[in-house]
């Protein structure tokens, strides 16, 4: 004991307070104490002293890690300084410095849009498209989207196995759960080097399947008692350097943090010296109180009765955490807020006492505008998702959902006007007119192909979006709630065909600029187009980067060379190249990054009054956003303009994508719109001024502001306030008027509200929209029940639209059903 003692104090050289010191010595002890209760007496001082030496070993890295990464965030530091002064030099605006390494921004300064979000994306990405191409690969592609009970089971112990240091097999796993484990376990261990490149120092989990997720509902479901009585024997604290006295203080805290969401400092170990302030990102990330479980068994019983109940959904969670992790400390350090703040403080001292100093010192404050650094800070974080478990926001998000599914069965029809966008943003990257809009037409065909193609495009790490869970971000700006909600969601983009249309359009626009990249990479950067120099260095790839790049050009199995991020051996200019990719196809299908998702929420958590309020109030509206920040702001700031005055005053020639962004989105808006009119069963609106100005609405995502002009917003009661404020809120003011209309019923009235009724049950039913039944339903269903609820509802129905819109009915309902009711 004496050497241990000695050995503590020798780690210890000043650095540890006394209550540190005894906690120390309370490890040691419990270390005697769990080898007396198992009465191994000889290896009592054996197994103290090993427990010494660790401490010391811990305490020496913990000197070399916080030495490292004091130099990288001094590195990291001086690279947001001299982003901002580049911006400054192009925009007159310093603050777009801190902003781009946020979210990016469309100024074309260098580095601009290499931000946290764009390279989360991109690493997200990569893992995602290799993971998927290697399972189809394997055929293991549905067996892994689909996997559940004890075959489930069997990947999870075979996950666990080879997270050992010695593997030794797990003899009851068939051949294919043992195939798909060592897959996944291939993604996960690329992902947790990475994240310790970046500054973390995650040790090896002996036995770990992925990282425990807890669902807040049933852990307050059974409350904490029944919950700690579950896990307290399913814990390895050995492991987690928790010793026995500590063990139900530390369950209280677990349970405490998980369902409020708010985290308290983990246990001490020495490694967490290493990274210092309470907002590190690094300590967090290497902290060695998370959860470890006896076994994979343990880890498996324990998700599917408080966890999410799929290993599948776990693990791409644990990617995704470990990814933005990553991109936070690659770009902002090993503590992102306190990196945020320095760089203020430091922009503020510089340009305050310069020329128009106070008016970059306000912006640099950001204490206001259309991007705060607080919400973008929020966003890439994932902060601003803290709460989306709790009942209240779960309850909310349900609710939404359902408004989702019960309205967006004809979005597919609004998303041919992605051509447009797509055409617009291959202007943007040196393409001509014509060759754009060529482009635009045909990137869907490009990105539905199949077989060594289709790998080859996954293995580009875009299009993937349906598997990775999260696609009815286009036009929600939704918050992580996993589960059945989420599932339902998904089904409904599928059929929708709204999915299928989005990821072959950015496979084919990726395959495309893979393309572009791969026919230059025989070219010296000062030999490249301006154009695509300009892009280049927005990702942060200049001459030495392009010479690392293009040594990724390959030939798919199309015969063509593509430009494969892969292929890169440089692992930095891989990234950035998967940034890229991943970025310029959000940008050609217009999809909502942490840049939208800030503008959109602010910033606000669900379960608060205002943050529900603002997801009530911009639900559907993420995609007229996105429309606006990445293709019209991308042509009108894109090219180096510090005012869309300075840009339009270049002329013509040097505003073709606005110009091609506004005729060719009101061009196909109004061919969209007609073709939902024709949906609709009803013939195709005049052309118009009126109409004319509606399509240019609806081609930029606005569709619903186009409908004002024809009455559609409050033809059915729902007035323009109710209808801006989100269709949640528009559906509960029906549901009010309808609970008067039965309160005047109860005390005599002769309100009529059947009619009502059926129009809110049909509003409000999940799947009943779908473009390609609906009117199968209306004519079926829906206007059956009207008349007969209601005779003569029909005919009083055409005549308001024929009086109002100046339209008729192709196939008019009443000659298809009679007066009352039944067909004729």
């Amino acid at each position: 004991m004496a050497d241990c003692l000695k050995i503590a104090d020798e780690a210890n050289k000043g650095r540890l307070s006394d209550d540190e010191l005894d906690e120390i010595l309370t490890e040691l002890n419990a270390e005697k104490k769990a080898r007396q209760a198992a009465g191994a007496l000889d290896q009592i001082e054996s197994a103290i002293f090993e427990r010494g030496l660790l401490i010391a070993k811990e305490a020496e890295i913990a000197k070399k890690i916080e030495k490292r990464n004091r130099y990288m965030n001094i590195l990291k530091e001086q690279k947001l300084m001299a982003l901002a002064e580049r911006a400054d030099e192009m925009t007159g605006d310093p603050s777009l410095g801190l902003e781009a390494a946020l979210v990016g921004v469309n100024a074309p300064f260098e580095g601009a849009s290499r931000s946290v979000d764009s390279i989360t994306g991109a690493l997200v990405n990569s893992y995602a498209g290799g993971l998927i191409a290697d399972l189809k690969k394997a055929g293991l592609l549905t067996k892994f989207n689909n996997m559940k009970g004890d075959f489930e089971r069997q990947v999870a112990n075979v996950l666990g196995d080879l997270n050992l240091k010695t593997p030794v097999g797990v003899a009851q796993a068939s051949a294919d759960a043992k195939a798909l484990g060592k897959i996944l376990f291939k993604y996960q261990r690329a992902a947790l080097q990475r994240e310790n490149q970046a500054g973390s120092y995650i040790r090896l989990k002996e036995g770990r399947v992925v990282r425990a997720s807890h669902d807040q509902r049933r852990l307050i479901k059974v409350g904490p008692e029944e919950w700690k009585n579950y896990i307290r024997g399913k814990l390895d604290y050995e492991k987690m350097g928790i010793a026995p006295e500590r063990i139900e203080g530390f369950l209280d805290s677990a349970y405490e943090a998980i369902t409020t969401g708010v985290r308290k400092e983990g246990d001490r170990t020495e490694i967490s010296l290493a990274f210092k302030g309470p907002g590190n990102l690094a300590k967090k990330e290497s902290a060695s109180g998370v959860f470890t479980f006896k076994s994979a068994n343990d880890w498996y019983d324990y998700d599917q009765k408080f966890g999410r109940a799929s290993l599948r959904e776990a693990f791409m969670q644990d990617i995704q955490s470990s990814s933005r992790a990553t991109a936070l400390m690659e770009v902002l350090g090993t503590n992102p807020k306190a990196m945020v703040e320095r760089v203020q403080e430091r922009l503020e001292e510089k340009y305050r006492d310069t020329p128009g100093g106070l008016k970059k010192v306000k912006r640099i404050r950001r204490e206001t505008g259309i991007v705060t650094f607080e919400a973008a800070l929020a966003e890439v974080t994932g902060d601003v998702n803290i709460g989306s478990h709790t009942p209240l926001a779960r309850y909310l998000h349900f609710y939404r959902s359902i408004q989702t599914m019960a309205k967006l069965g004809g979005a597919w029809i609004s998303a041919i006007s992605d051509v447009a966008f797509i055409a617009s943003n291959r202007i943007y990257q040196g393409r001509s007119l014509l060759d754009a809009w060529g482009d635009g037409f045909s990137a869907i065909f490009r990105g539905m192909n199949r077989g060594e193609m289709r790998d080859f495009a996954d293995r580009l790490g875009v299009g993937i979006e349906g598997q990775l869970g999260d696609f009815m971000s286009r036009f929600n700006a939704a918050d992580d709630v996993p589960g059945q909600t989420a599932k339902m969601m998904s089904l409904f983009f599928k059929l929708n065909l709204l999915q299928p249309w989005t990821e072959s359009n950015k496979r084919g626009v990726t395959l495309m600029i893979a393309n572009d990249l791969g026919r230059e990479a025989s070219k010296r950067y000062d030999k490249l187009p301006d154009d695509l120099r300009r892009i280049l260095g927005t990702y942060g790839i200049d001459q030495k980067g392009w010479e690392a790049a293009r040594k990724g050009a390959k030939t798919g199995p199309d015969g063509r060379i593509y430009l494969v991020p892969g292929e890169i051996p440089d692992l930095k200019i891989r990234e950035n190249m998967f940034a890229l990719l991943v970025s310029e196809a959000d940008n050609s299908v217009p999809s909502p990054g942490a840049r939208e998702r800030a503008i959109i929420r602010r910033g606000y958590r669900p379960g608060t009054f205002a943050g529900e309020g603002i997801r009530f109030l911009t639900q559907f509206k993420s995609f007229g956003v996105t429309a606006l920040t990445k293709s019209v702001g991308r042509h009108m700031y894109g090219y180096g303009a510090k005012s869309m005055r300075e840009q339009l005053q270049r002329g013509i020639g040097a505003n073709m994508g606005i110009i091609n962004s506004i005729v060719g989105t009101t061009v196909l808006g109004y061919f969209v719109m007609q073709l939902k009119e024709v949906a609709k069963g009803r013939e195709m609106r005049p052309a118009t001024p009126e109409t004319f100005l509606a399509a240019a609405l609806q081609g930029g995502g606005l569709g619903i502001y186009g409908d004002f002009l024809f009455g559609e917003a409050n033809r059915y009661g729902g007035g323009t306030l109710e209808t801006l404020a989100g269709p949640g809120i528009g559906t509960a003011s029906e549901v009010i008027d309808l609970l008067q209309k039965l309160k005047g019923i109860a005390v005599g009235g002769d309100e009529d509200v059947g009619g009502d009724f059926i129009r809110l049950l049909k509003g409000n039913t999940p799947f009943a929209n779908l473009f390609y039944t609906q009117q199968a339903m209306n004519y079926l269903v829906w206007y059956q029940l009207q008349e007969t609820v209601n005779p003569g509802y029909l005919r009083r129905m055409e005549r308001r639209i024929e009086r109002e819109n100046n339209q008729t009915y192709w196939l008019p309902p009443t000659s298809i059903i009679q007066t009352g009711g039944g067909f004729r």
